[in-house]
C-alpha cells in the first residue's frame, strides 16, 4: 500500500513540476509556403456558385506515370507533383531535411505492391515538409499500382498490405529520453531516427488525403501503419485524412504534439488510433468503422517506454469520435480501448460502440513501484466524459464492460456523465458496399444532450453534438468509403417549406433538412437562446422583395447557426428566382435579389455602448450589437455559399452578403463565399471572431468592410470584382463615435488573394481604404489588376483627433511580404500610394513588398469561359520571400496609448483558478516574448512571442490544465528589459 500510495504522489508532483498536461499553443493560422489564397489546390472548387457557374480552369486529367524512386527525391529542393500525372512509388522514398513537396489537389499517387525489402513507401525525414492539399472533390490518393481508383469495385475492403504507407517525422519531443528509429522500415539512420526538442515544428500540410490499401509485411506481424506520424510538432496542419482497409493500424502517433481533425480509420486490420511515446496532442472529429473479421483495438493507447514514467506523459485530448467497433457478433474481441504504459489522456463528446468485446482495460502492473495507467487513472488524468456507449458484447453494465472496478468506477461517475445505451444512436451502420452506412446521429436526440464543454483554444470547434458527425456527413465526396458505395445516398429536395418570423422563437431547436427547399418569407429572426441547424446540401431561397418586405435571415445575440456544408453537398442561401440546376439561369449581374445572412453575437466593439445592425430597420433588443464576451459562440457556417443578395431597404441602403456584427471567437466561420451581392460581400461590426476561406465575388461595393473595432485573424481570402461594379477591395474603418474609441481595430490577414475590376475599368476606387483608426496586418498576400492606386489612409487635419495616419506613424498599419500588380495607378510606390507614408511604408525593405511587371496568378477572366484559375505559378514567385506566420493569442485585448517604458504588471486575480489576467506595456515596437515556468525552471506555457507596436496590452490566460501550485511569468521586450513575476494557481 506504502508502495502504490508513493506512486501515486510522485505522479501527482510529477505532474505539476513537469508541466505534463501540455500548455496549449492557440492555433488558427496554417503553416503554409506561398503567398496568397491559393497554392497548388484551388480550395474554390466544388462548391461555388463560381465553379458551377463555369468560371474556373477545368480540372487535371492524368495522362502520364512518372516512376519515384529514393534517387529522385533530395534534402533542399524544391518538388511539385501534378495532377496531369500519376506517380508510381518504387521502392521506399524518402524526402530528407531540407526538401519540399508540394502536391495538387486531384494528384493520385501509387505504389508498386511488393512485401519486405522492396517494399514501397514514402517517407517525409525530420526537417522536410510535405503539402499536400486535396480538395473535398478532388483529394489526394495514396494506393497500390493495382488499384484502379476509376472502379469502386476492383479492390474491396477486405483488399490490405498491397504497399507500404506515408511516414512523416518532425521534430517534436517524444518521452522516449533519446532518438529513436521510426517503426515500420528497418532503415536505421539519421534520416529515420524520431525525437526532437521542437513542440512547434512544421512537417507541413496533409488535407483531404486518402491512403488505400497499405500496410505490407516487412517482416511477418511487422506492417506499416496507413499514416505514421514521429514526433510531429504542432505546427503542422492533419485534416481531412482517410486511412482506408489498412493490413496495420490507421493512424499511429510516436510522441510529438501535432493536433489532428477529421480522421477516418475504416476496416483497418490492426487498431483504428494507436499512440505510443508521450503523445500530447488535440483532436476532434475522429471516425472510426472495423471490419468484423479483421480488427484490434479502436484505441490501442500506450503511454511510453524505456522507462513507462518519461516525462513528457502522453496527454492527448480527444473531443467528438464516432468510433464502431467489428460488431457485436465478430469474432475479434478486442476491448475498444486498451490503455497502458503510463497512458493519460481525454475523451469527450463521443459515440462508442458495436464491439465484440469490453469497453476498456487499463494496465495496472504487479510491481507497485513500477507507473502505470492504472496510476494515471487513480490520479484523475484519464477522462472518459459524457460520451455515449452502446452495443457492447461485454454487458450492460460498467462493471461487465471493465477490466477492473476502478475503470467501472470512472466510467460510471455521474460527474463522468457517460451513458449506456439500449440501442445506437446513429442512424445506420452497415459493413457492405450497399450505401447502408450513415454515422450520422438522430436530429435532436441523446447525441444533441448532456455534453461536456469544449475548449474555446482557437483549435477545437464549438459544436452542439457528441460523435464525429451532426446533421452533415463531412466524409462525402472524397473518401473510399463513398466512392465504394458505403454511405447512404443523399437527399434530393421534395418539398418546399416557408418561414416567416414566428417559425423560429427563443429556446427552440430547429432543424432543416436537404430533402427540403426553405422559403424566407420576409425577415427571419432566430431568436435569443433558439439553435438552428442546416443539414450539407440544404437549398435556403428567399422572397424577391425590397424595402420593408425584404427577406433574410438574422441570427440574434444569444442565438446559434449550425450551418455545416461540405465541399460537395454546400449549403445555399440564394434567391427565389434562382434556379439552381441550372448555372446560366442567373449570372454574376444579377443582385440584389434578396438581403442576406445576418449574425449577432456578444463580443466586444469599441463603439461604447450597444447599437442596432445595419441592413435592417428594425430597432429592438433582438437588432442590438455589442457585448462583453469576446469567446462567445454564434456556432459555426461552413460550406456556405451566399448568392445573389443585398437587396435594397431604402436607395442606397442594402445589406451586406454576410454580416457579422460583435461575434465571438468561439464561433467558426470557414470556407464561406458571397458571390454577386448588391452591397459589400462581408462587413463586419467588431467583434473577435477568426475567418479562413472567404470568397467575395462580384459584389457592388466593397469585398471585405471592417467597422467598430475589429480583432480578428482571417487566412485564405480571395476576391475577385466585376469591371462594371465595385468598391475598395477592402474598406477598413476602425470605429466611429469617437473614432479612439477602445479596444482599437487590429485584424490580422495572412494569405489574401485579390483582384480588382481590370485596369481598364472604370472603377476607380483605391484597392484598400484605410480610416477612423483603423490599424492592421496584411501579410503573404497578392493584390492587383485594379483601376486605382494601392492604398489611401485618413489623415485629418484636426490633429487632436485619432486617424488612421497615427496608425501608420507607430507602425500598426502593416503591410508585408506582399505581391502587387497590374495596378492603373502606376508602377511606382509613390505613384500607387495616397501619401508619402503610405509610399514610405509599402516600400520599406523590412517590408519586403514586391511590385510585379505582370500577374503572377496562372489566369484571370471575370467570363463564365473556364478561364479563371488565380493560382501562383509552380515555384514562382508567390512562393519566395514569405513572412513567417506566427500565432498570437486570441484572448490578448490591446490599447494604442503610449507607454513610456516596458512593464509587467502582476497578474490579477491572484491567487486564480483557473484563468488569470496579465498585463504588460511596451514602449515602442519591439520583439516580446513572455512564458510561464514551474518551480523547477521548466517552461510550461509561451503567452507571448513575436513583435508588438507600443501599446498596453492584456492576456487572459487559461491555466485548467495545470495543477495547483507556484508560477513565475517572465518577459522580455526588446533589449535587455527582463522582468520575472510570482503567480499561485489554487484548484
Amino acid at each position: 500500500m506504502r508502495a502504490k500510495l508513493f506512486a501515486l504522489l510522485t505522479l501527482i508532483v510529477t505532474v505539476a513540476l513537469c508541466g505534463v498536461l501540455f500548455a496549449d499553443t492557440v492555433e488558427f493560422y496554417d503553416q503554409v509556403n506561398y503567398k496568397g489564397a491559393f497554392g497548388s489546390s484551388n480550395w474554390m472548387k466544388g462548391w461555388t456558385a463560381m465553379d458551377e457557374y463555369g468560371f474556373f480552369a477545368a480540372d487535371k486529367e492524368p495522362v502520364n506515370q512518372v516512376t519515384i524512386t529514393d534517387a529522385d527525391l533530395a534534402g533542399g529542393e524544391i518538388y511539385y507533383w501534378t495532377a496531369d500525372n500519376i506517380y508510381i512509388l518504387d521502392g521506399l522514398v524518402y524526402l530528407e531535411a531540407g526538401g519540399v513537396l508540394n502536391i495538387e489537389a486531384g494528384t493520385i499517387i501509387k505504389a508498386k505492391s511488393e512485401s519486405g525489402e522492396n517494399t514501397s513507401a514514402l517517407v517525409i525525414c525530420n526537417g522536410a515538409q510535405i503539402f499536400a492539399e486535396g480538395t473535398a472533390v478532388k483529394p489526394i490518393i495514396f494506393t497500390s499500382i493495382n488499384d484502379d481508383v476509376t472502379d469502386p469495385y476492383d479492390l474491396d475492403f477486405n483488399t490490405r498490405g498491397e504497399w507500404g504507407g506515408l511516414i512523416i517525422i518532425g521534430n517534436a519531443t517524444t518521452n522516449e529520453g533519446e532518438n529513436f528509429y521510426i517503426e515500420g522500415i528497418s532503415e536505421q539512420s539519421e534520416r529515420t531516427l524520431v525525437g526532437g526538442d521542437d513542440d512547434d515544428d512544421n512537417s507541413g500540410v496533409l488535407r483531404y488525403v486518402s491512403i488505400r490499401h497499405g500496410g505490407t509485411e516487412l517482416a511477418p506481424g511487422d506492417e506499416i501503419n496507413g499514416l505514421t506520424l514521429g514526433s510531429v510538432g504542432r505546427g503542422t496542419t492533419i485534416e481531412y485524412v482517410e486511412v482506408f482497409a489498412n493490413k496495420d493500424d490507421g493512424f499511429e502517433w510516436f510522441g510529438g504534439t501535432v493536433n489532428c481533425s477529421h480522421l477516418i480509420a475504416a476496416y483497418c486490420g490492426d487498431d483504428a488510433f494507436d499512440h505510443d511515446q508521450g503523445l500530447r496532442t488535440k483532436m476532434q472529429f475522429l471516425f472510426a468503422i472495423q471490419d468484423s473479421a479483421s480488427a484490434g483495438h479502436l484505441g490501442e493507447h500506450d503511454g511510453g517506454h524505456k522507462p513507462e514514467d518519461g516525462t513528457p506523459y502522453a496527454y492527448p485530448q480527444v473531443f467528438n469520435a464516432t468510433l464502431i467497433g467489428p460488431g457485436m457478433e465478430s469474432s475479434q474481441t478486442d476491448a475498444a480501448f486498451n490503455l497502458r504504459d503510463n497512458w493519460g489522456g481525454v475523451y469527450k463528446n463521443s459515440i462508442i460502440g458495436d464491439c465484440a468485446g469490453i469497453a476498456m482495460t487499463v494496465e495496472d502492473l504487479e510491481d507497485e513501484t513500477k507507473q502505470d495507467s492504472k496510476n494515471r487513472l487513480d490520479a484523475g488524468e484519464i477522462v472518459f466524459q459524457n460520451n455515449l456507449w452502446f452495443d457492447l458484447a461485454g454487458g450492460t453494465t460498467w462493471a461487465d464492460l471493465s477490466g477492473s472496478s476502478a475503470v467501472a468506477a470512472m466510467l460510471g461517475d455521474a460527474g463522468n456523465a457517460n451513458e449506456l445505451l439500449n440501442a445506437s444512436p446513429l442512424t445506420s451502420i452497415s459493413r457492405l458496399q450497399d450505401n447502408g452506412l450513415d454515422p450520422r446521429p438522430a436530429a435532436g436526440g441523446v447525441a444533441y444532450q448532456e455534453l461536456a464543454e469544449i475548449p474555446n483554444d482557437g483549435f477545437f470547434e464549438q459544436v452542439n453534438y457528441k460523435g464525429a458527425f451532426g446533421q452533415t456527413n463531412w466524409a462525402k465526396g472524397w473518401t473510399a468509403l463513398d466512392e465504394y458505395g458505403f454511405f447512404a445516398a443523399d437527399k434530393v429536395p421534395a418539398t418546399e417549406v416557408t418561414i416567416v418570423d414566428d417559425d423560429i422563437i427563443a429556446g427552440d431547436k430547429v432543424f432543416w433538412t436537404a430533402d427540403n427547399i426553405y422559403v424566407l418569407d420576409g425577415l427571419v429572426y432566430v431568436e435569443s437562446g433558439a439553435e438552428l441547424n442546416i443539414e450539407a446540401g440544404t437549398v435556403i431561397k428567399a422572397k424577391s422583395e425590397s424595402g420593408e418586405n425584404t427577406s433574410a435571415l438574422v441570427i440574434c445575440n444569444g442565438a446559434q447557426l449550425f450551418a455545416e456544408g461540405t465541399g460537395v453537398n454546400p449549403i445555399i442561401f440564394t434567391s427565389i428566382n434562382d434556379d439552381v440546376t441550372d448555372p446560366y439561369d442567373l449570372d454574376f449581374n444579377t443582385r440584389g435579389e434578396w438581403g442576406g445572412l445576418i449574425l449577432i453575437g456578444n463580443a466586444t466593439t469599441n463603439e461604447g455602448e450597444a447599437f442596432y445592425i445595419e441592413g435592417i430597420s428594425e430597432q429592438s433588443e433582438r437588432t442590438l450589437v455589442g457585448g462583453d464576451d469576446d469567446h462567445d459562440s454564434s456556432g459555426l457556417l461552413r460550406y456556405i455559399s451566399i448568392r445573389h443578395g443585398g437587396t435594397e431597404l431604402a436607395p442606397g441602403d442594402e445589406i451586406n452578403g454576410l454580416t457579422l456584427g460583435s461575434v465571438g471567437d468561439g464561433t467558426t466561420i470557414d470556407h464561406i463565399e458571397v458571390f454577386a451581392n448588391k452591397d459589400d460581400g462581408y462587413e463586419w461590426f467588431g467583434g473577435t471572431v477568426n475567418n479562413s476561406h472567404l470568397i467575395s465575388a462580384f459584389c457592388g461595393d466593397d469585398a471585405f468592410d471592417h467597422d467598430q473595432g475589429l480583432r480578428t485573424k482571417m487566412q485564405f481570402l480571395f476576391a475577385i470584382q466585376d469591371s462594371a461594379s465595385a468598391g475598395h477591395l477592402g474598406e477598413h474603418d476602425g470605429g466611429h463615435k469617437p473614432e479612439d474609441g477602445t479596444p482599437f481595430a487590429f485584424p490580422e490577414i495572412y494569405n489574401a488573394t485579390l483582384i480588382g475590376p481590370g485596369m481598364e475599368s472604370s472603377q476607380t476606387d483605391a484597392a484598400f481604404n484605410l480610416r477612423d483608426n483603423w490599424g492592421g496586418a496584411y501579410k503573404n498576400s497578392i493584390i492587383g489588376d485594379c483601376a486605382g492606386i494601392a492604398m489611401t489612409v485618413e489623415d485629418l487635419e484636426d490633429e487632436t483627433k485619432q486617424d488612421s495616419k497615427n496608425r501608420l506613424d507607430a507602425g500598426e498599419i502593416v503591410f508585408q511580404n506582399n505581391l502587387w500588380f497590374d495596378f492603373a495607378g502606376g508602377s511606382g510606390w509613390a505613384e500607387l500610394s495616397g501619401s508619402d507614408e503610405v509610399a514610405a511604408m509599402l516600400s520599406d525593405a523590412a517590408n519586403a513588398n514586391e511590385f510585379l511587371s505582370s500577374s503572377p496568378l496562372t489566369s484571370i477572366s471575370r467570363m463564365q469561359d473556364n478561364g479563371l484559375d488565380p493560382r501562383p505559378e509552380a515555384g514562382g514567385v508567390a512562393y519566395d520571400g514569405l513572412a513567417e506566420i506566427i500565432e498570437t493569442s486570441i484572448h490578448e485585448s490591446y490599447q494604442v496609448a503610449r507607454p513610456v517604458d516596458y512593464t509587467l504588471s502582476q497578474n490579477y486575480p491572484n491567487p486564480f483558478n483557473p484563468s488569470t489576467n496579465i498585463e504588460y506595456t511596451v514602449k515602442q515596437t519591439a520583439n516580446v516574448n513572455i512564458t510561464v515556468f514551474n518551480q523547477l525552471g521548466q517552461q510550461v506555457a509561451t503567452l507571448v512571442n513575436g513583435v508588438k507596436t507600443a501599446g498596453n496590452y492584456t492576456i487572459t490566460w487559461d491555466a485548467s490544465h495545470l495543477t495547483s501550485g507556484v508560477y513565475f511569468y517572465r518577459m522580455e521586450a526588446g533589449s535587455n528589459n527582463v522582468q520575472v513575476k510570482k503567480m499561485i494557481l489554487v484548484k
